[in-house]
C-alpha cells in the first residue's frame, strides 16, 4: 500500500481529534467515545445545545479552535450536504456519515441526494457510509457502542452492515475474541470494502481479517483486494444475499447489487479466501484462528464422557472433512494403564470417563490421558468435550466447586501440554444445556470455560461448532500448502 494512502487511513483509525455533529444526550457515539481515551479530545456540535455529557457544545464544527481529524456525522438525511462541505472548508481529513436515507431507500431523489454527497467528498475528504457504525480502534479509542472492548488483539473485521459489527463486536467480546479494527461501511460511495482489506493486509496489527458483505461496486477490484490481503494473511467471508429473498433484502439495505451465490463461491475460490454459511461459523473460526495453531493434517482424537455421543461426534468430523483414526498400538496400551476396562472406550473418540473422577482403577489423570494422544502420530488435532458438571453436582455435593477448578486446571495442563510442546491444535467445547434455568450449574459452566480462556484455548458452546471452526482451520493450512 501506497505511503500516501497509508497516512490517510492513519486519519482514520487514530486521529487525534475527533467531533460529533449531531451529538445529544441520547446519542450512542458521544457516550461511547467519553469512555475512551479520546474523551479529552472530543468535540460536540449541536446548534440546540449548549453543553453535553459535560462538554462544551458547539452550534457547528468551524466554531472550534483548532483542527479537526475525524469527524463523525448523525444529523437528519438532508442536512448531510451542508455539514460535509463545512467539514470540508474546516480541514477535516476523514468523516464517517452515520445518517441512513440514501440510495438504499429505493427512491430516486434520495439516490440523487447520495450522488451530491459524493461529488462534494470526492478529491477532498474520505468518507465512510452513509448508512453505517463507522471505525472501532481500541488502540486509539475510537468506539461506535459504550462499553465496547479496549483490550488490542488480532482480528480485523470489514463490514458492510453495521448491526453485524455491532453484534460482531460485542458477542465477540464475550467469546474472548480481541480486535485490531472493526470497520462498518454501509452505502460505500467513497471508501469500499476493498480500500479497507488493502489497508488491513499491511496493517502489522491485524492477524486475521472477516468480512461480511451484501454486494460490490468493483468486483474486479474486490477480487485483487482479497486475493492480496489472502497472500498475507487468513481472509474469511460471509456473503449476504445468497438466496432471491436475501438478495432482495440486501437491495433494500445498503443499495448493493448481490450477484448469484455460484459467482461469489467462485469469486472467494480464487481469491483463496474462506467462505463461510453463516454468523456463528463466521465468529467461531474467526476465534479459531486467532488463538489456535493450524493443524498440520485431518487426525482428530476427540475426548468424550459419553459412548453415544462418541458416535454422532465422530459422524460430525468425518462429514467436516476430517478424520477420526484409531490410536497406535503403543498409545492404547499407554492409556489402557490410566483407564479401568470396564465402562469404558479405548478407542477414538476416547471414553475415559472414570478419570473425570478419580474412579476406583484409575492411576492417571486426564492430563495425562491428554499428553499420551498428544504423542500418537495419527493425531494432529485434539477437541476437549467437558459436559459434566450436573455430575459433579451429583457425586461431590457442597465439594463441587473446589473440585471442579481442580479438575479444570488438570484439563488445562494436558492441553497446554499438547498445544506448547507438541504443537496440537486443541479446540474445547464446554456445554450447557440451552434450556436449564439452574444459576450454580451456569456458574460453573463459566468456571470452566473462563479457564480455557485465560490461557487463550477457543472455547465453543457445542461440539457442532467446534469440528465445524477446526474443519475450516485444516481448510487454511491445506490452501497454505498448496497455492
Amino acid at each position: 500500500m501506497k505511503a500516501e494512502k497509508l497516512r490517510k487511513f492513519e486519519y482514520i483509525f487514530h486521529p487525534r481529534t475527533v467531533a460529533v455533529i449531531g451529538a445529544s444526550n441520547d446519542d450512542g457515539f458521544s457516550q461511547a467515545l467519553m469512555g475512551t481515551k479520546l474523551r479529552d479530545n472530543l468535540f460536540l456540535v449541536n446548534p440546540k445545545h449548549k453543553e453535553l455529557h459535560g462538554k462544551r457544545c458547539y452550534p457547528s464544527i468551524l466554531d472550534i479552535e483548532g483542527g479537526i481529524d475525524y469527524v463523525v456525522i448523525a444529523v437528519p438525511t438532508l442536512l448531510v450536504p451542508k455539514v460535509l462541505a463545512e467539514c470540508i472548508e474546516k480541514g477535516v481529513k476523514a468523516v464517517h456519515v452515520y445518517t441512513a436515507g440514501f440510495s438504499e431507500t429505493g427512491l430516486e431523489e434520495r439516490k440523487t441526494l447520495e450522488d451530491e454527497v459524493k461529488e462534494i467528498a470526492r478529491g477532498k475528504i474520505s468518507l465512510i457510509g452513509p448508512n453505517c457504525m463507522g471505525v472501532c480502534c481500541p488502540r486509539s479509542g475510537l468506539a461506535f457502542i459504550p462499553d465496547s472492548s479496549t483490550e488490542e488483539g488480532p482480528v480485523g473485521v470489514i463490514s458492510q452492515s453495521g448491526t453485524f459489527a455491532v453484534e460482531f463486536l460485542s458477542i465477540g467480546k464475550l467469546r474472548n475474541i480481541r480486535f485490531s479494527k472493526v470497520i462498518s461501511y454501509g452505502n460505500a460511495i467513497n471508501l469500499d470494502c476493498p480500500d479497507f482489506l488493502e489497508y488491513l493486509a499491511h496493517d502489522s496489527k491485524t492477524e486475521v481479517i472477516a468480512l461480511y458483505m451484501e454486494g460490490t461496486r468493483n468486483g474486479e477490484r474486490l477480487k485483487a483486494a482479497m486475493t492480496e490481503a489472502a497472500r498475507l494473511k487468513p481472509v474469511l467471508a460471509l456473503k449476504g444475499g445468497v438466496t432471491e429473498h436475501g438478495h432482495r433484502a440486501a437491495s433494500s439495505h445498503t443499495g448493493s447489487l448481490a450477484g448469484s451465490p455460484e459467482i461469489w463461491s467462485s469469486l472467494f475460490r480464487q481469491a483463496r479466501v474462506i467462505q463461510v454459511e453463516d454468523f456463528d461459523e463466521l465468529l467461531d473460526t474467526t476465534l479459531a484462528l486467532s488463538c489456535a495453531p493450524l493443524p498440520s493434517g485431518k487426525g482428530t482424537a476427540i475426548i468424550t464422557n459419553s459412548g453415544g455421543f462418541s458416535v454422532l461426534e465422530t459422524d460430525l468430523c468425518v462429514k467436516a472433512g476430517l478424520e477420526v483414526p484409531q490410536f497406535t498400538k503403543e498409545t492404547i496400551a499407554e492409556l489402557r494403564k490410566m483407564v479401568p476396562l470396564a465402562g469404558t472406550g479405548i478407542n477414538n473418540p476416547l471414553d475415559a470417563w472414570p478419570i473425570y473422577y478419580n474412579m476406583p482403577g484409575t492411576t492417571g489423570t486426564l492430563a495425562d490421558a491428554i499428553k499420551t494422544l498428544s504423542h500418537d502420530k495419527n493425531i494432529h488435532s485434539i477437541v476437549l468435550h467437558f459436559d459434566e458438571v450436573r455430575y459433579l453436582r451429583h457425586v461431590f455435593g457442597e465439594a463441587t466447586e473446589n473440585y471442579l477448578k481442580e479438575l479444570v486446571e488438570i484439563m488445562v495442563q494436558g492441553c497446554r501440554y499438547a498445544r506448547d510442546e507438541m504443537g496440537r491444535t486443541v479446540m474445547i467445547c464446554v456445554s450447557l444445556d440451552a434450556y436449564t434455568e439452574d444459576e450454580e450449574d451456569r456458574s460453573y459452566h463459566l468456571l470452566a470455560k473462563k479457564a480455557f480462556e485465560g490461557e487463550r484455548f477457543p472455547v465453543y458452546p457445542s461440539l457442532g461448532a467446534s469440528i465445524k471452526a477446526l474443519s475450516n482451520l485444516y481448510r487454511y493450512k491445506a490452501q497454505c500448502r498448496n497455492p
